[in-house]
């Protein structure tokens, strides 16, 4: 079976803790998409884990791993996040591949990342890690892949081309010495993509997305999105082979979150905003920014639900919403003065109004209001709830 997992808002909705949990019924988790941009929380109990560019696999389980040719590659920080695995987990990097088909991420496109973004008359909130300059770059053809590496004479000929391009002042020798010396010590994970498709068929797949769907290059908020196709649709491409999905599950939150600039409809820009904060600890992974928060918006999640071909939905951190006794759900905007319970597309939510309903809290997650809440989630989107997470570490999850 191949199963790819989903976020149905502008990522950190859960993905890694449920990625990790699920991937004790499949043979490897894939990544197909982003970079170090991504921060994928995984609490073990003694201690937590943050996945930026390796697979969300149980690492006590020892499965596969395979980072495919759609991931952005910062070879510093994947070396650091293998170090970080083999301390915890011994031997638990021999499960990992990656493509040498992915792109690089040069260490100066950070540095051009955050003046792009500074330069534009509305910023759009980048994490500044250089991502969307490594998709840039391959789309202009001036990309460095894994693979360029295993040429020292091509490799100095693509860098001093991309300092010529960009217009640097840099010692670009300086920065080949660099990435070859970690290369050197990650070639050993290093994979043709053919040969890592041969070694993966007939096996069960578990495909990890990044960002969420409303991130999505393509059905997100443009231009306030990531550089990637994050929802389902971009697993055949970042996967580098036609592959066919038996499932996709969608991660929500029971709240809304979103980091960095656009638009936000249903975001609480008081008390009750900063208390969803702090008790669901809403700060980035990767950037430690503060999420902004708000009530859930069942406008936007039956647009992500369509969009990606959700199946089933995995609803987490409902439990931080444990004890208010009155809660707010987004039911239908009000956009230039015509009601809208749905939407074909992303253009406008900037005007949108939210229309609220006001809703029963719960004490705990075993009260039947919360029960209720679950119903009212599935008659929303026509979709069923398979799973609700119950806390922050990987056993925390209960079947329905």
């Amino acid at each position: 079976m191949n199963t790819v997992v989903v976020g149905l808002q502008w990522g950190d909705e859960g993905k890694g803790k449920v990625v990790t949990y699920l991937s004790r019924n499949y043979d490897c988790v894939v990544r197909y998409s982003g970079g170090s941009n991504a921060g994928h929380t995984v609490d073990y109990g003694q201690f937590k884990l943050v996945h930026h560019l390796v697979p969300s696999a149980d690492l006590r389980l020892r499965k596969g791993m395979y980072i495919a040719t759609g991931v952005a590659v910062d070879l510093n920080v994947l070396s650091q996040e293998i170090e970080q695995l083999e301390q915890f987990f011994p031997g638990s990097g021999e499960a990992l591949q990656v493509s040498k088909q992915a792109h690089v991420v040069i260490p100066f496109y950070r540095e051009l990342d955050g003046k792009i973004d500074a330069a534009r008359s509305e910023p759009v909130g980048t994490t500044r890690r250089g991502i969307g300059l490594c998709y840039a770059n391959r789309a202009l053809r001036f990309g460095v892949r894994l693979e360029d590496f295993e040429d020292e004479v091509l490799l100095e000929r693509k860098l001093a081309e991309l300092v010529r391009v960009w217009n640097l002042d840099i010692d670009a020798n300086s920065i080949l010495k660099q990435m070859l010396e970690i290369y050197h010590s990650l070639s050993h994970h290093l994979i043709d993509n053919v040969e890592a498709f041969e070694r993966l068929k007939g096996k069960d797949l578990l495909f990890e997305a990044t960002q969420g769907v409303l991130l999505d290059v393509d059905a997100g908020t443009y231009p306030y999105v990531t550089s990637t196709n994050c929802s389902s649709s971009g697993v055949q491409a970042g996967f580098g082979f036609p592959i066919k999905l038996d499932k996709v599950i969608g991660v929500t939150k029971a709240y809304t979150t979103r980091v960095g600039e656009g638009p936000f409809p249903t975001e609480l820009k008081n008390e009750m905003g900063e208390k969803i904060r702090r008790l669901g600890d809403e700060y980035g992974a990767t950037t430690g920014r503060p999420r902004r928060c708000g009530w859930l918006d069942f406008v936007l999640l039956r647009y992500a639900v369509k969009v990606s071909g959700c199946d089933e939905l995995i609803l987490t951190k409902a439990d931080v919403l444990n004890g208010l006794e009155r809660l707010a759900v987004c039911v239908a905007y009000n956009v230039d003065g015509v009601k809208v319970r749905d939407v074909k597309n992303l253009r406008n939510i900037h005007k949108a109004e939210p229309v609220y309903e006001e809703i029963e809290g719960w004490k705990d997650l075993n009260s039947p209001s919360f029960e209720k809440f679950l119903r009212r989630i599935e008659q929303e989107t026509g979709v069923r709830i398979s799973h609700v997470s119950t806390g922050s570490k990987v056993e925390d999850i209960v079947v329905l």
